[in-house]
C-alpha cells in the first residue's frame, strides 16, 4: 500500500519505509505535516492534452483518457489510507481539468463520449473526498453532476456510481427526513438499473447493497433482507465488467450489511457483520475504522455500553489519527451517547481518553 502511495504522489518509497517502526512514523508524521500531499496534488495533476489541433486547441486522445483513469484510481487507493480531508484541493483540481477537456477539446464522437464518462467518475471520486472530509452539501453538487453527465454519455456503470453514492449520502446526512429516505431508495433503485447492462459483480452487489441500507433506513425489513440477498447472488456471479473503483471485498459486503441489519434494529446479526468487517479491512486503517465506530454505536444501541466502550478504548488512538473528518464526527457524535453512562467503569475511561487527546 505504501509503494502505492509512494507512485501516486511522486516521491520515493524511502520516505515512508524505514527499517526501524518508531523512526517511520516520526518521518510519515512529519512527512504528512509538512503538507507533501498538497505537493503531490501538484505533481499527480493529469499532464497536459498529448497534442494540439490545427485550431491550437487540445486533441484529446486514449493516452489523455488513460491519464484521467489513473487518476481516478488514485484518489480512491490514497482516501482508503488516508481519509478526505488531505485530498480535496487534490479532487477539485482533476475535476476542473477533466472539464476544460471536456468543454475546450477536439476528440472524436467515440473518444468524447469515453471522456465525458470518465470524467463523472472523477465528479464521484471528488464527491466522495468532500463526503469523507466533512462536506456532504458538496459531495451532493458533485454526485448530480456526475450522474448528469454519466447519463449524457450513456455510461451505466458512471450513471450507477454517482447514484448509489448519492443515495449513501442521503442515508447518511444527519436529519435525515423520511421523504430524503424513500428518495435514498429511489436512487438506489436507479443506480441498480444502470449498473445492470454491462455492470459486473461487484458493481451489482454494490448498488444492491445501496438498496438494502436506504430500505434499512425506511425500516422495511423485507425489502432489506431481499436486497442483501440480491447483493449476494450478484457477488457469486460472473457476468459484466467491474471497473477499478468498485472496491468491494467480503469486508465491505460484511459491513454494509451489518448497517442495514442494525438500522432495523438487528443488532446482533450486525455486531457479526462488523466483526468480520473489521477482521478483513486491516489493509485500510479509514475503512477499518469506520466499522469500528459502526459496531461501537449498535453496541450502544443494543444496551451494551460497557462492551461498546471498551472496543472503541482499544482503537480510540488509531481512530483519532485518521485524516477524516467524517469519521472524527462521527467518534465525536459516539462520545455524546456514551456521556450519559460514566457510571459504567469503561465510558468513564472512553470519555477520559476523549478529553485528555
Amino acid at each position: 500500500m505504501l509503494r502505492r502511495v509512494a507512485r501516486a504522489l511522486h516521491i520515493p518509497l524511502a520516505i515512508l519505509v524505514t527499517e526501524d517502526e518508531e523512526e517511520a512514523d516520526v518521518q510519515r508524521r512529519e512527512f504528512f505535516r509538512a503538507g507533501a500531499i498538497g505537493a503531490g496534488a501538484v505533481a499527480g495533476v493529469a499532464t497536459a492534452p498529448s497534442a494540439l489541433g490545427t485550431s491550437g486547441t487540445p486533441r484529446i486522445g486514449a493516452s489523455d483518457i488513460a491519464a484521467l483513469a489513473d487518476s481516478v484510481e488514485q484518489l480512491h487507493s490514497l482516501d482508503l489510507v488516508l481519509g478526505g480531508d488531505r485530498l480535496r484541493g487534490l479532487a477539485a483540481g482533476q475535476v476542473r481539468y477533466a472539464r476544460q477537456l471536456l468543454g475546450a477539446g477536439s476528440y472524436s464522437d467515440a473518444v468524447g463520449q469515453e471522456l465525458a464518462g470518465t470524467t463523472a467518475e472523477l465528479m464521484t471520486a471528488a464527491g466522495w473526498v468532500e463526503y469523507d472530509s466533512g462536506h456532504p452539501g458538496k459531495a451532493a453538487r458533485y454526485y448530480t453532476e456526475a450522474a448528469q453527465t454519466a447519463t449524457a454519455a450513456d455510461d451505466g456503470i458512471a450513471a450507477a456510481h454517482a447514484l448509489g453514492n448519492a443515495s449513501h449520502l442521503m442515508v447518511n446526512r444527519l436529519g435525515s427526513e423520511t421523504s430524503g429516505d424513500r428518495l435514498a431508495v429511489q436512487y438506489a433503485q436507479a443506480a441498480t438499473r444502470a449498473a445492470a447492462k454491462r455492470g459486473g459483480p461487484g458493481l451489482r452487489a454494490l448498488m444492491a447493497l445501496r438498496e438494502a441500507e436506504a430500505n434499512g433506513a425506511r425500516g422495511d425489513r423485507v425489502e432489506m433482507a431481499r436486497a442483501v440477498s440480491r447483493a449476494f447472488r450478484a457477488y457469486d456471479s460472473s457476468r459484466g465488467f467491474d471497473p477499478g473503483w468498485v472496491y468491494l471485498p467480503q469486508a465491505e459486503m460484511s459491513g454494509v450489511s451489518g448497517k442495514a441489519h442494525m438500522r432495523i434494529g438487528d443488532h446482533a446479526a450486525a455486531v457479526a457483520h462488523f466483526r468480520d468487517a473489521i477482521a478483513g479491512s486491516s489493509a485500510w486503517p479509514r475503512e477499518r475504522a469506520s466499522w469500528q465506530l459502526h459496531l461501537t454505536h449498535n453496541l450502544i444501541r443494543s444496551g451494551d455500553v460497557a462492551a461498546a466502550c471498551g472496543q472503541l478504548t482499544d482503537t480510540f488512538a488509531t481512530i483519532t489519527e485518521l485524516a477524516s473528518a467524517r469519521l472524527q464526527r462521527r467518534l465525536a457524535d459516539v462520545i455524546a451517547l456514551v456521556r450519559p453512562h460514566s457510571a459504567v467503569p469503561e465510558a468513564r475511561e472512553l470519555l477520559g481518553l476523549w478529553v485528555s487527546r
